[in-house]
């Protein structure tokens, strides 16, 4: 049996305001464009003084500095304004503005140096370019079902919802008596909650959508890869100032980093907040490190306001963002700062350089107290609650680390299986673990793959991980002995203690922590493996290991656009999971057309037991400031999927559903199917439609087992009774029936088909084409077509009680 075959949707062209959310249309593409150069462009603008404050002389690419510490400003300063009452374009006009006339300003001063050639720029610019469009590829290529959410709707949901909440009520209204109504909206729960749980990214996005155009729910896609993009402008500057990897090596792997697995995989579990401030701790460590090189920011007193200032600047936004991550990084910046001490090559620097990080941490610290709640005091209770919570989720969103072909793990822990399996599980969980902490999990051999042909495989990969803990080992010794004052070694050994952190978190059994740990200190992993590669001496010989793992990230990276597909299956990424396409499955995730469609209504009643799609109309309706009502969820966390039905929604004049044929008396129907067939046919848009060989959404079916495929084409059995219902539109209602059996021998001897409980035919089983006259039916608001045979047929090994079997049961008009 084929069961359900896939086709695609035939759906009309959006209307209205949906229009430029069409997939695949210019708008869609120039808008997703819009918002990545919006935050990329404002967030430059406000960093841009901080950039400059950076001596020329000791620093290379210091414009890349300005993105992702601008971004961390806007967040605070967003974060900030939205408790005080301030509306969100205030903060980044004032703060845009201000940054662009402080670096003008600065620039003119600065002229008498010299200013670069413009073509200094044209690697830079295209490599942005580039990072930029492989990051939004996977939109365009996936559509509405891919960008939607990725693999975690449960935090973008919570993330885009919260963003829509910010941006229809200010402050005062969400913690306020209720307007209107509107704070008894299910919706604005979690937003109150998330205003002291580190919500200013998607305070954000609310302004993101309302200064761009369009919904926050088609905005956080692009928004999402604004913020990846900012790994890529952290990254160059760090591996430019701090390991000083040869320039073509700095971009390939600054690019391999920002859409390689690591990215790949925070993006894939919609942690909004961690990708915003991940370039942000990576900036932070990286400047702490350099902060310790003599001279290197200037004489005495300006180097410590040029450290107080930037550092202010990147403490407040980690701690308006994600302050969790202290963890792992602050571990990093104090080993860092030890290796300082313990080296006399750097002691003369470190009172200047803990002065200007002191001063810098506590201003930081200083901003974050006009939102206390949700920054400082929410890092000491997350900590809290990290020792007491220790949460499964590890087995669905790391599953990847326990190996590719089986569970090896608990292989081995239960001793189950044979001994050669329990001797394969002890031989492969070492490099599969490695390796997919390394982002190479796609290169692990699958379950599919000829026994030797494996062997011989992780017999390579563990070749490839032995020369890569040599090289990146003989880098670290090298820099010990021989340049122990330089940031590098600094970075390297703080980078060594911060991926220790994930090791001890899982050694005290907090594996969820662990992983995510693991995920934190991502960038600090992949720094130490592609160190050799900034190697002056004997190491260098080892960088092919390092060159090997930047490939890898850059090809997955590449390959991306092409995974989301589904052309490509791509287990280790949570986009791939199961779980994720049981939850989009036979549902429409066209956002655009579903906001259109409820923009015209006065009110929507939600039927769907999907709860992601519920949830999703939910915020729809809401943005679109469109009543709504629906059940609750069953088995939904999130607690804006409680019952909401407000006073009069009886009157409301749509209905969202998936599953019911026709609305109530004066409802229109907002079809929720992705199979849009039937309703295309019921709506005029096509001419025929086949029920009897083809199964799709909008009809109640019974009696028909499922289509079989033959050489001659596709085969319906049927029991001896066979029900069919779906709508009729009296504006263009069905005309013609057409009917055909295959000619199998039948225990029945008698035939009867029944419309609307009217009789079409009875008689012998027909054994040639049959078409009948549905003019009679034409005011009908739904079709019953019943079959029925008089005896039941059984086929040697067939233990189904049959009726007929169909070859075409087709409506016309």
């Amino acid at each position: 049996a084929l069961g359900e075959r896939a086709r695609p949707a035939a759906t009309p062209a959006p209307t209205g305001t949906a229009g430029r959310h069409e997939r695949g249309s210019g708008m869609s593409y120039l808008h997703d464009a819009a918002v990545v150069a919006w935050v990329t462009l404002a967030s430059g603008a406000i960093g841009a003084p901080f950039a400059a404050l950076l001596p020329t002389s000791g620093f290379r690419l210091r414009w890349a500095l300005a993105p992702p510490l601008g971004f961390g400003l806007l967040a605070a300063a967003t974060g900030a304004g939205y408790v005080q009452g301030v509306a969100g374009w205030v903060p980044v006009a004032a703060l845009a503005s201000a940054g662009l006339v402080v670096a003008a300003a600065m620039a003119i001063a600065a002229r008498r140096h010299g200013t670069p050639s413009w073509r200094c720029a044209l690697v830079p610019t295209g490599v942005v370019l580039a990072v930029s469009m492989v990051c939004l590829a996977p939109a365009w290529t996936g559509g509405y079902r891919f960008r939607v959410f990725q693999g975690n709707v449960y935090d973008h949901l919570h993330y885009v919802g919260t963003a829509i909440a910010y941006r229809v009520m200010d402050y005062a209204t969400l913690t306020g008596a209720p307007v209107d109504g509107r704070l008894a909206d299910p919706i604005a729960s979690p937003a109150l909650w998330f205003v002291n749980a580190r919500g200013s990214v998607s305070m954000v996005l609310a302004v993101v959508a309302d200064t761009v155009g369009g919904s926050a729910i088609d905005c956080a896609y692009p928004y999402m890869v604004a913020l990846q993009l900012n790994m890529l402008f952290a990254s160059l500057f760090v591996f430019a100032n701090v390991l000083k990897l040869p320039r073509p090596w700095t971009f390939l792997c600054a690019a391999a980093l920002t859409v390689g697995t690591f990215e790949q995989y925070i993006f894939d579990i919609n942690a909004l907040s961690q990708l915003a401030a991940q370039p942000l701790y990576l900036l932070l460590f990286g400047w702490a490190s350099v902060a310790f090189d003599p001279g290197r920011c200037g004489r005495a007193s300006a180097a410590v306001g040029r450290l107080a200032l930037i550092t202010s600047a990147l403490t407040a936004g980690v701690l308006y963002l994600y302050p969790e991550a202290w963890a792992i990084y602050g571990a990093a910046i104090g080993v860092a700062g030890v290796v300082a001490l313990y080296h006399s090559g750097s002691r003369p620097s470190v009172p200047v350089a803990v002065g200007g990080l002191a001063g810098g941490a506590a201003v930081g610290l200083l901003l974050c107290v006009p939102l206390w709640s949700g920054t400082g005091a929410y890092f000491v209770n997350s900590l809290s609650a990290a020792r007491a919570f220790t949460p499964d989720w590890w087995q669905y969103f790391q599953r990847h680390l326990l190996g590719r072909e089986d569970n090896y793990l608990e292989l081995i822990r239960t001793g189950a299986g044979s001994p050669g399996a329990r001797l394969g599980a002890w031989f492969s969980l070492p490099v599969e673990a490695a390796m997919a902490a390394l982002g190479l999990f796609l290169v692990l051999p699958a379950r599919d793959w000829p026994l030797p042909v494996a062997l011989v495989w992780k017999v390579a990969l563990y070749g490839l991980l032995t020369r890569l803990l040599w090289s990146t080992g003989r880098v670290l010794r090298q820099l010990w002995r021989t340049e122990p004052e330089r940031a590098a070694t600094r970075l390297l050994v703080g980078s060594l203690a911060g991926c220790l952190v994930p090791v001890v978190l899982l050694a005290t059994g907090h594996a969820w922590a662990a992983g995510k740990g693991l995920a934190m200190a991502a960038p600090l992993l992949f720094a130490l493996v592609v160190s050799p590669l900034a190697s002056r001496g004997p190491g260098r010989r080892g960088s092919a290991a390092g060159g090997v793992i930047v490939a890898a990230h850059l090809g997955l990276g590449l390959l991306r656009p092409v995974l989301v597909t589904g052309l490509v299956v791509a287990p280790g990424l949570p986009t791939a999971a199961a779980q994720v396409e049981g939850q989009k499955a036979r549902l429409d995730w066209d956002y655009g057309r579903l906001a259109g469609e409820i923009s015209r209504c006065g009110g929507v009643v939600i039927d769907t037991p999907n709860p992601v799609m519920s949830s999703l109309l939910r915020l729809i309706a809401f943005e679109s400031g469109v009543p709504w009502a629906g059940p609750k969820s069953a088995g939904w966390l999130i607690s804006s999927s409680q019952d909401h039905f407000p006073a009069g929604w009886q009157q409301f004049n749509c209905l969202a559903s998936a599953d019911r044929l026709t609305p109530a008396p004066g409802q229109r129907l907002i079809n929720l199917a992705a199979d849009r067939v039937v309703s295309d046919f019921v709506e005029g848009r096509r001419d025929t439609l086949e029920i009897g060989v083809d199964n799709p959404s909008g009809i109640i079916r019974q009696g028909l087992p499922g289509v079989e495929s033959t050489s001659q084409g596709p085969l319906q059995w049927a029991a001896r009774h066979v029900s069919l219902e779906l709508p009729n539109r009296a504006g263009a209602p069905a005309r013609r029936l057409h009917f055909l059996l295959w000619p199998m021998p039948l225990s029945s001897r008698e035939f009867s088909m029944r419309v609307n409980g009217s009789e079409l035919y009875r008689g012998a089983v027909p054994n040639a084409a049959m078409s009948f006259d549905l003019e009679p039916f034409a005011a009908a608001a739904a079709l019953k077509l019943e079959l029925e045979a008089d005896a039941v047929t059984r086929y040697p090994g067939d233990p189904r009680e049959l009726g007929f079997a169909i070859r075409e049961l087709k409506l016309c008009r």
